[in-house]
This record gives C-alpha cells, sequence and structure tokens, in this order.
C-alpha cells in the first residue's frame, strides 16, 4: 500500500484537483490529509475523498508531514503538496520500486506553457537529479521503516524538504522517477518569474551556508 500524505492550510483552490489525481491512479493507495488550521472549504473537500483528516492549529509543515506519517498504514510514505498532481503512469512506479531504492521523488513541471516555466522545471529537475536533493513539490517517497529510522521531517521552518532529502541519502539509494508531477505556479504568477526564482535561489545558498532557517524563511515569504 501506498500512504499518500498531503499537508493543507487553505487549500480549496486546488485539493480537489490534487486528490481527483490521486484517485484516478489504479494503486492500493490510504489517503491522509493533515490540515494546518484552515478557515475556507479545505476541510470540507477533504472529507469527500477520506475519513483519515488530521486537523491541527499552530504548527509547522513538518510536524504536519510527520503526524501524517504516524497514521500512515503503507510500506512507501508519499509526500504531496495539496497544489501538485501527479500525471498518469507516476505514482504507479511507486507499487513496483526497485528493492535497491529507499526513496526519492519524481520529475516536476510547472503548469501553464510559458517557455520559461518548461525551461525552469528542466533545470531543476537536472539540479535534483545530480544532486539528489529533492523538493516537496516533485512529490518526495520513501519507505515507511526508513523513515521511522531517519525520524521523520527535522523541525525546521523552512527548507525541511531539502533537509531531509540530502539526509535520506545517507541511509540507501535514492532516484528521481519519472513524473512528472504537475506542480502550481501560482507563486510565479504572483510575484513574478524572475523574483521568484531569485528568492528559490537565495534560500538554497542560505541554507547551504548555514543561515538560520527563520531567517531565510521571513526572506522567503517576505516577512523581514
Amino acid at each position: 500500500m501506498i500512504s499518500v500524505i498531503v499537508p493543507t492550510h487553505n487549500e480549496e483552490l486546488f485539493l480537489q484537483h490534487c486528490l481527483d489525481s490521486v484517485t484516478a491512479v489504479s494503486i492500493d493507495r490510504q489517503i491522509i490529509i493533515v490540515d494546518g488550521g484552515s478557515r475556507d472549504r479545505t476541510l470540507n473537500i477533504a472529507r469527500k475523498y477520506t475519513e483519515q483528516v488530521i486537523s491541527l492549529e499552530g504548527v509547522n509543515l513538518a510536524e504536519q508531514l510527520n503526524r501524517g506519517a504516524s497514521a500512515a498504514e503503507g510500506e512507501i510514505l508519499l509526500f504531496l503538496h495539496a497544489d501538485s498532481q501527479p500525471t498518469p503512469g507516476s505514482l504507479e512506479q511507486l507499487e513496483h520500486l526497485s528493492p535497491n531504492l529507499i526513496g526519492g521523488a519524481f520529475t516536476m513541471q510547472l503548469e501553464g506553457k510559458k517557455l520559461f516555466y518548461r525551461l525552469l522545471s528542466m533545470g531543476g529537475n537536472l539540479y535534483c537529479r545530480l544532486t539528489g536533493t529533492y523538493f516537496g513539490d516533485r512529490g518526495i517517497f520513501v519507505r515507511k521503516p526508513v523513515f521511522e529510522k531517519m525520524g521523520g521531517f527535522s523541525q525546521l521552518p523552512i527548507m525541511a524538504d531539502v533537509e531531509f532529502s540530502r539526509r535520506m541519502r545517507t541511509y540507501g539509494k535514492t532516484a528521481l522517477l519519472k513524473g512528472p508531477i504537475i506542480s502550481s505556479s501560482r507563486k510565479f504568477d504572483e510575484e513574478g518569474a524572475f523574483h521568484t526564482l531569485y528568492l528559490i535561489l537565495y534560500a538554497l545558498l542560505a541554507y547551504r551556508f548555514g543561515m538560520e532557517p527563520g531567517v531565510i524563511k521571513r526572506k522567503y515569504y517576505h516577512r523581514e
């Protein structure tokens, strides 16, 4: 069984599309929604797809993911963003995952037809493939026993996905599987493509050189 863990917070515009894409896949699956205090219709939408809805208040993303994993019954955990949609054929790979792989992620494609988005998706996929560093919008997956050995996601205010994927490599072989996962381009659309790219590169480099994650988060989300 594959346990699909979806963290949410005010995702009424995207969640249905995400869950429709998951339920359209012919795999043995468990869907777990972990909500972080939504004030819109997110919980109502979630309950149409699964009885396993965990509602939390005042927690960060890492805690949402860890709480979802604690309720998971599957052999493989898939952490999927609410504004992401797996394409046909992607998730089925997890049912036939090579025994020498402990985890990984999928290639990602930003939604929309802009050439810049296609180039950015290709560049990001190449970076992930070469470095073994995976971002949450690519659908990070891991075998549950490995997740438990790792102690789950670290309680970081930002970059928990990057830290997790890098730490996962120390437990065994990981891989970037063929997707793509279609990811929302809303941040690029709302804040400008080049400005958002700058923020992503800033966050990666700042974290790489040891800047305090709380400072990175304030910069990334304009809360300085």
